[in-house]
Parts: structure tokens; sequence; C-alpha cells
């Protein structure tokens, strides 16, 4: 079988040859990009290369081998740990994206008045396939929010999003943007991204991957903390709870209420948000305010009816995602699905129950679940940040 050498292919193959060492991280060039655990945690050696003075896009896919694909029954199981150079503290924060080919992209950071993004030259570093981390780029803007297809690395932040093409790791193009970017999701060869302040009028906006083209597609982005998108588009519930908005493909809108009640006092006008697509179903929590009264519903994702099931959940168990595993979902131990341990198990839709789970100690931190093949960023109490596959 042929496929390309993972990210950055070129680059990866000079890497071959100039390991030295054994203990030291894995170093590169910020504008061009670069490579970097099995079941056992493993530090990669000291290397250096050239940058490529390249900066015309590749525009074509990357193909990587096919990642094995996760079991969909019986008990999840660490299937690949890979360490960061990173050092775990409790005041640490990560965003995070997967590529459709299951290539993990990750950027760290301590969050300043409640908001997550990493200043302008952070490091993000990715993992492809079975490979450990390594340096992806140093993006000359702030990162606030990452996304990934089989052509790109999407990079937003400040009133801009810059686009790297993955086979070569160039910049393809830089988009401007009318206001900052807060959230971005790709899907169905669309790129959206959530502009403007959490807390007053924003928009949405669709950007065409392949030539950079910015249409506004929505507003009212108040209050909107999550998305979700899918193969009919980009999903959010606005501000109150009250409506479900889903943005199509070609741009057009389409709406429907949530048929749910939102108690302005007790929980906030964020209290409902869109979170993930699941099969046919789009999956929205609904934070009451109060940590034993969160649920979580699903709509059909064709027609916005529903919701569909009201399944009984505690806040920090409600962040399901599909997956190729089936839809899996993380515990805090808080949560009933595993008492006084973080966990990542199946979920069920309809009734929230979480089995066949991974486990992990109080002291653990979790990141967000990512998909398709099913990934967690672990935050320890001590000792390096770490990727886990699980299927």
């Amino acid at each position: 079988m042929t496929h390309r050498l993972p990210y950055y292919g070129a680059v990866r193959a000079l890497l071959a040859a100039a390991l030295v060492g054994s203990a030291a991280l894995l170093v590169v060039g910020c504008s061009s990009g670069s490579h970097g655990t099995g079941p056992t945690i493993k530090t990669t050696s000291q290397a250096s290369v050239t940058p490529s003075a390249s900066a015309s896009a590749s525009t074509g896919p990357v193909t990587l081998p096919a990642l094995p694909a996760p079991s969909t029954s019986g008990q999840l199981r660490v299937r690949l740990r890979d360490a960061y150079p990173v050092q775990s503290n409790a005041f640490l924060a990560v965003i995070a994206a997967e590529a459709p080919d299951g290539s993990v992209f990750t950027a760290f950071t301590t969050p300043q008045s409640g908001t997550v993004m990493a200043p302008a030259g952070t490091t993000i570093y990715v993992v492809d396939d079975d490979n450990p981390p390594v340096v992806a780029e140093h993006p000359s803007i702030p990162v606030a929010a990452l996304a990934a297809d089989d052509t790109y690395l999407y990079v937003g932040g400040g009133n801009e999003i810059i686009e790297y093409a993955r086979a070569t790791g160039s910049i393809a193009r830089t988009v401007t943007l009318a206001q900052p970017v807060r959230l971005m999701a790709v899907s169905a060869g669309k790129l959206w991204a959530v502009l403007g302040s959490a807390s007053a009028t924003g928009q949405v906006v669709e950007i065409s991957p392949g030539s950079g083209t910015v249409t506004t597609v929505g507003t009212g982005t108040a209050n909107v903390f999550d998305v979700a998108a899918g193969p009919l588009g980009l999903y959010y519930v606005e501000s109150g709870g009250a409506t479900i908005v889903r943005i199509n493909p070609n741009g057009t809108r389409l709406q429907a209420p949530t048929n749910q009640t939102v108690n302005q006092e007790l929980s906030s006008p964020a209290a409902i948000q869109a979170i993930s697509i699941i099969g046919d179903q789009l999956f929205v929590t609904h934070n009451a305010g109060q940590g034993d009264d969160s649920s979580s519903q699903t709509y059909n994702a064709t027609t916005l009816s529903g919701p569909l099931a009201n399944a009984p959940g505690t806040a920090g168990s409600n962040e399901a995602v599909g997956s190729l595993a089936g839809p899996i979902d993380s515990s805090a131990p808080v949560a009933s699905a595993c008492p006084g341990q973080n966990c990542v198990g199946r979920f069920n839709v309809a009734t929230g129950a979480l089995t066949d789970a991974v486990t992990y100690p109080q002291s653990t931190h979790l990141g967000p679940l990512l998909g398709p093949y099913p990934a967690v960023v672990v935050f320890p109490a001590s000792g390096h940040v770490y990727l886990e596959r699980i299927g």
C-alpha cells in the first residue's frame, strides 16, 4: 500500500536521519511543521531541520495508514497512550480537534478571565496514526479554535483563520474576518466559524476552504458556547434556549423550537447547547443550574423535531460524541456513572447510561472527547499531559 508519511512527509523523512540521543524533546522550525506512545509513554530525541521555504498551497487530501477500527461493543480499553512534552497542572486547558483520519491537533494554554485562548506563537502538536506527538505549527495569531479535515488544518484566533496544507505544512491562505474567531467546526466540505463575543451579538460565517470565500450565514450567537457539525450542516442553539438552528452547506437556514423551557434565573440563557451529531440525531445538553439537574436530549438531525429522548445525567457527564466505536461519553467523579472516578465509556443515547468504561483516578482531569477515532486528552495530577486513544 502506498501512502504519504504522516503530516509533512518530507520533513518527517529528514527527521528519521537526524534523531540522536533518547531523552530530549523533538523540536522543529515553527514555520514548517514536524513530527515527534504506544501502550507505554515514550519520549523522542532531539532533531532540527531547515523549515520549508514554500508558501504555496497543496490542496490535495492527505492519505494516512488507517488506524485500527475500534470495537463497537464490549469493554473499552486504552489502545494507545501518547505523552506530550507538556507538564500537567490544575490550571492547564487544551484546544483540540481531530481530523477524519484520526490525526489529533492540540494546543495548550492557561485560561485568562475564563477565556481559553493560547497566545500567538504557541505550539500546536499533532499525533498522526500511531506516532508520538510532534510539533506541527507555531501560528502567528492567537489560537482560540482548531479544526481539521483531510486537506487542511484550520487555526482560528483574533480576526483571522490560517489554513495550513496538511500535506506540506505550508500556509494555503489566511482569511481575514470582521470579528474575532470564537468557535470553529468543519464538515460536508465547509468550514464554519462563530465570531464575536460570547456575551454580545456575533455572527456565523461559512468559509469555502478551496477559495477562502466568506459568507455570513447566521447572527445572534450570544451565549453560544458549543456547536455541532455533520453531513447536513452546522447546528447551534440560540441564546435563551428556545430555538435550534441548522446552517445547511448551501448557506440556507433551518430552525425549529427546542420545546424546552429555560429557567433564566436558575441556569442562564446559555443553558442549552448543541454538542455533537450521533448517527442521525443531534445531541444537546440542558444544564438546569444544579449539577444533579443536568440532562441530555436528542433531536432529529434532518427535521430538528424533538426532543426524541430525555436522558437524565449530571453536569460533567453530558458531552457525548459519535465515533467509530459508537456513542461515547466522559464522566466526572461527581456524576453517577463512575462514582469517585473519571471515566470514558459507551453512552446509551436513550437512557443516559454509561457502560464498559475506562476509568481514571479522581485527581486526573479529562479534556474533551474527540472523534471519529475515540480519544481524550488526559491531565494527570503530576507528570506529562497525554493523549489516549480508546477502543
